[in-house]
């Protein structure tokens, strides 16, 4: 299903106003929505009467009352000056939670003088993957640590799954993974990890990750795509 990245339009006012029941029915909206595939975690108020916010395994949907009508997307709130994305705040508190414990499952590439940390879901086989790896240096020198999580894009369908769950189980994954992302990593002899690469890219889903890389801040935020070094810090600076 691909429902996700579309924005919310203003018709939403006027179809929430024909939708709106009493009382949000949640077993309704639970057993409508697992129906097309998406479990719930939560059922809350959104800001606009007659949705709610579900939190699902595939991102936040909106949907009425009764379950019928659902919208997926980013909700803004137009205070008149820059449109705030409330979809993408409360996305970040959740995937900032998500990766609370996940630190030891990391391939890390370290900053001497840290200034910040950014996990990043990679695949060893994207192009702009090994752009941003090839650059290593130039994130550490600008004191970043760079954390990776596996994120095969065609999930255990990848051609390089089985060479992605070797990098997680060599001796020095670290190294595993700069020969993985050079083309020349010879996976014979070693213990396949597909328990941690099919954990990470299931979570990847879930944070709504759906390519690579995908960086992710640490107050939760993600930035989809590339970013050079130079660029990335003087973001992260403007953030602090």
């Amino acid at each position: 299903m691909h429902f996700f990245g579309r924005t919310l339009l203003a018709t939403v006012v006027a179809f929430t106003a024909c939708t709106a029941m009493a009382k949000p029915d949640h077993a309704a909206i639970e057993m409508k929505l697992s129906a097309i595939g998406l479990v719930t975690s939560s059922i809350s108020p959104s800001p606009v009467s007659g949705l709610n916010e579900a939190v699902t395994e595939r991102g936040i949907v909106y949907v009425s009352d009764d379950g019928s009508y659902f919208l997926a997307g980013h909700l803004y709130q137009n205070n008149g000056a820059e449109p705030m994305n409330l979809t993408e705040q409360k996305m970040a508190k959740i995937n900032k939670g998500k990766l609370q414990g996940m630190e030891d499952e990391m391939i890390v590439y370290p900053a001497k003088n840290e200034k910040y940390v950014v996990t990043v879901f990679t695949d060893t086989s994207c192009g702009y993957c090994r752009k941003l790896h090839n650059e290593m240096q130039a994130y550490n020198d600008a004191g970043i640590t760079i954390r990776y999580l596996a994120f095969p894009r065609g999930g255990e369908r990848s051609g390089n799954f089985a060479e992605m769950s070797a990098v997680w189980g060599a001796k020095d994954p670290a190294q595993a993974m700069n020969e993985a992302k050079n083309g020349g990593f010879d996976s014979s002899g070693v213990t396949q990890r597909d328990d941690l690469v099919r954990k990470q890219y299931e979570l990847g889903v879930a944070m709504g990750v759906n390519g690579t890389p995908a960086m992710v801040l640490e107050d939760g935020t993600m930035l989809p795509g590339y970013q050079p070094a130079a660029r990335l810090r003087k973001m992260l600076d403007s953030r602090s």
